[in-house]
């Protein structure tokens, strides 16, 4: 792509004329990286970017001939290059693709690059369409969150190991992504799951935590540590992420021990994360390993880190606890993902309230 594309602009009217052509005339994979540079960069955060330069990689290897003219008022070669992604994808992922799409397209109609796109009638064709009875009953079937029972068993585990681990001798875990360093701490990896089932933080937020972030009936979340390609701290995914996460007693003390533990094992460093072993770098796929691992010991079902965020908010709101506030502990700015993914759960509470208040009146 020409890098006159992305320079400062002459607004002349031959000059424009002269973009206008240029860009009406890209392949559909050089117009969307195109469009990533001059629209999203700088205006959204870069975890967010990092998702549409992933898109913009997938456009190139699945439609490489693909212009950009090609889209233009054809209902066909939209809905053939979504279905292109959904062969590999699942159905979520591939709505977000085609919203991408058209998002990039509009701003094309827009730009007077193309006369306009037509976007009715496309169907979501993934990759689920794809499987038998028995493949789609066990994604159906896949744990979302823990159980209250389970749950508290994992809780009441994780809590009393790490206790007793932090009383001893650094326990040395190799990281199998990186064989050939001693990377992580076992007390390190009991500690992230800790903070994960006390407070449904994100992987991100918790591995970026300092100790200056920790108050004794709260954690400050105000940043991230870039895990995935290692620059260092990170913005957090959005505004409404960034809060302070009413903690319990138990945890705090937890956190405090943890940090004194470090101290005394030369384990910390002013420039890092508490939860970051000097030298090291951690990824969510050793996290949720060492986790799974844990769940087969006490014959729980095997569910992700980022399912202890799910874990968290069904416990809550089992207790009765206000979406409202909910959303404000997990970083939401308002309740709709939470009715969203938890639907079921609020329409169970409300069947039990239903239940309790006829035993009252009745």
């Amino acid at each position: 792509m020409s890098e006159a594309l992305v320079a400062q602009p002459n607004f002349s009217a031959d000059t424009i004329k002269g973009a206008q052509k240029t860009i009406s005339r890209m392949k559909f994979c050089d117009y969307f990286e195109w469009f990533i540079k001059n629209y999203k960069e700088g205006h959204i955060r870069p975890v967010t970017i990092q998702k549409w330069f992933t898109m913009a990689h997938r456009i190139r290897e699945l439609a490489p001939d693909l212009h950009l003219k090609d889209l233009e008022n054809s209902r066909l070669a939209l809905q053939w290059l979504i279905d292109q992604f959904g062969k590999t994808h699942r159905r979520v992922s591939t709505m977000n693709f085609k919203t991408m799409i058209v998002h990039s397209l509009r701003y094309a109609v827009e730009d007077g690059y193309i006369e306009g796109i037509k976007t009715k009638n496309i169907n979501i064709n993934s990759i689920e369409q794809t499987w038998n009875h028995d493949e789609l009953q066990k994604v159906v079937n896949q744990k979302k969150f823990l159980e209250m029972g389970e749950f508290n068993k994992l809780k009441g585990y994780i809590d009393f190991k790490l206790e007793e681990m932090l009383d001893q001798e650094p326990i040395l875990s190799v990281n199998p992504l990186l064989p050939e360093k001693i990377v992580t701490t076992e007390q390190t990896y009991y500690m992230i799951i800790s903070v994960g089932i006390h407070t449904g933080m994100r992987f991100a937020e918790v591995i970026g935590l300092t100790i200056d972030d920790i108050t004794p009936n709260k954690i400050d979340v105000n940043k991230t540590w870039d895990y995935k390609t290692n620059t260092g701290y990170a913005l957090t995914k959005n505004d409404s992420s960034i809060r302070k996460v009413d903690i319990d007693s138990t945890l705090y003390n937890l956190l405090i021990k943890y940090s004194k533990f470090c101290d005394e094992n030369n384990l910390s460093r002013d420039d890092l994360p508490l939860m970051i072993d000097p030298d090291t770098k951690l990824y969510n796929a050793t996290v949720n390993e060492k986790l799974y691992k844990i769940l087969d010991k006490l014959n729980i079902p095997r569910v992700s880190y980022h399912k202890l965020r799910h874990t968290y908010v069904s416990v809550m709101l089992s207790n009765g606890i206000q979406m409202n506030y909910i959303a404000k502990q997990v970083g939401h700015s308002n309740t709709n993902m939470i009715n969203k993914v938890y639907g079921h759960l609020q329409k169970e509470i409300e069947e039990r309230e239903a239940s309790r208040t006829n035993a009252i009146f009745g």
